[in-house]
C-alpha cells in the first residue's frame, strides 16, 4: 500500500483478513482523487439483500436479474489516510488470448452493426471476460489500484455467497447529498499515446451523446429537470473517455427510483434500452454477473453522502486466477478490428497491476 498518514493500516489489515478466514463480509474502497481508504466490515455472514435501497451500507447491484442486488452492513468501519502517489509503472501487460476469441468477439460486433444498420438497434454495448492466473491476493491487487488510477473508485469487496471482486472504475451512476444529485455520461473511448492529445472523432461523438441524451429523458420522465456540462475529456488511467455532468434537485425519497432509472445506462448496455438489453442476453454467451452493475456507499442519514458507480475495469477474483471483463459500445460506425482493440486496451487497465 501508499506510504501511510497514520498507523491505522494494521487495523484495517487485520479486519479484512479476519472476516476473509471467517467468511464474512467486507468492503475496502477509495473514492476518486481522494487519500482516505475506507472499510465496511459485516459481522454476520448473511447475505442482506437491498431491497427498496432503504437502508445504509456498502451496496452491490447486478448487471441484470441473475444476481442478487446486496448490502453490506457497516457494524465496523474503519478509514485510513495514505499519501496521495501516482504509480510510475509502465507495464505493457497483455493477454495472451486465442485466435478463436478474437474472431468470436469481432463476428458479434458484426452482427450488432448488421441490427443496427437494420434498425433493430440504434447502440448496444458488447463485452467479454478473458482469465489470467494470479501469485498476488485480491488485497494485493487492490493496493497496486491504488496508486495507479488515482482518480477512479478503486475497491476490493468479498462475500461468500457473492465472491469477491476488484476493480477501478471511473464512471458515476449517483452521487447525492443534501437535495442535490450528480450523474455522468461517460462513454467514447480511445486509448493513450504519449505526447498526443485525444483525436475525437464521429462516432465517439455520437455514442457519447446518445448516452446524454437517454440520461436527460429518463430524468425528465421522473420530474427532473437536469443541467448538463459541456462535454469534456476525462482520464481513466491509459485511456481516454468523453464525459457530460447531469445534476439537479431531488428529495431523499427519490433517490431509490432514481437508481433504479439510471440503471443500466446506454453506456453499459445500449438504446433502444430494453433491445439492447435482449440482444446482449441472446448474444453475449455468458452471464455479466457484477460487471457493468454499480456499486458503492448508499446513505440513509441526513447529512450523509451517497455515491454510486458503474462497474467497470474491473476482475472477479478466483484465488489464483482473476476474470476480468472488458466492453465497449457498439454504433452503426463500428469497426470489428478497432472494437476488439478498444477491448484490449480496456483490459490492460487490470493487467497492469496482475
Amino acid at each position: 500500500m501508499p506510504s501511510l498518514k497514520n498507523n491505522t493500516l494494521e487495523t484495517l489489515l487485520g479486519l479484512v483478513l479476519e472476516h476473509r478466514e471467517q467468511k464474512k463480509p467486507f468492503a475496502v474502497f477509495r473514492y476518486p482523487g481522494e487519500a482516505v481508504v475506507k472499510g465496511i466490515f459485516q459481522s454476520d455472514s448473511r447475505l442482506h439483500t437491498a431491497g427498496n435501497f432503504d437502508r445504509s451500507g456498502f451496496l452491490v447491484g447486478p448487471f441484470g436479474k441473475e444476481k442478487p442486488a446486496f448490502m453490506i452492513l457497516p457494524h465496523k468501519t474503519v478509514e485510513v489516510s495514505v499519501e496521495e502517489t501516482r504509480s510510475t509503472q509502465t507495464s505493457s501487460a497483455e493477454s495472451r488470448e486465442p485466435e478463436l476469441e478474437e474472431k468470436r468477439y469481432k463476428n458479434l460486433v458484426s452482427k450488432a452493426v448488421k441490427a443496427i444498420e437494420d434498425g433493430a438497434l440504434n447502440k448496444v454495448v458488447l463485452s467479454r471476460q478473458f482469465e489470467v492466473t494470479t501469485g498476488k491476493s485480491a488485497l494485493d491487487i487492490f493496493s497496486a489500484l491504488l496508486p495507479a488510477y488515482p482518480s477512479a473508485f478503486c475497491y476490493c469487496w468479498y462475500h461468500p455467497e457473492a465472491g469477491c471482486w476488484v476493480g477501478a472504475t471511473p464512471e458515476t451512476l449517483l452521487r447525492y447529498a443534501k437535495g442535490v444529485f450528480s450523474t455522468m455520461s461517460l462513454a467514447g473511448t480511445l486509448e493513450k499515446k504519449a505526447g498526443e492529445e485525444p483525436g475525437w472523432g464521429p462516432k465517439e461523438r455520437e455514442e457519447q451523446q446518445m448516452v446524454t441524451d437517454y440520461i436527460a429523458q429518463v430524468l425528465s420522465q421522473k420530474g427532473i429537470q437536469a443541467r448538463q456540462s459541456a462535454v469534456e475529456t476525462a482520464e481513466a488511467g491509459n485511456l481516454w473517455h468523453l464525459r457530460t455532468t447531469l445534476s439537479g434537485e431531488v428529495s431523499a425519497d427519490q433517490v431509490p427510483a432514481l437508481i433504479s432509472a439510471l440503471h443500466p445506462t446506454p453506456a453499459v448496455c445500449g438504446i433502444p434500452l430494453q433491445d439492447a438489453r435482449e440482444f446482449i442476453l441472446e448474444n453475449e454467451g455468458y452471464s455479466r454477473g457484477y460487471y457493468t452493475g454499480f456499486l458503492g456507499e448508499l446513505h440513509k442519514e441526513q447529512g450523509q453522502e451517497t455515491r454510486l458507480f458503474v462497474n467497470l475495469r474491473c476482475l472477479e477474483y478466483l484465488e489464483d486466477r482473476a476474470r476480468i471483463f472488458v466492453g465497449g459500445g457498439i454504433t452503426a460506425d463500428s469497426d470489428p478490428e478497432k472494437e476488439w482493440e478498444e477491448t484490449r486496451a480496456k483490459g490492460r487497465t487490470m493487467l497492469r497491476v496482475l
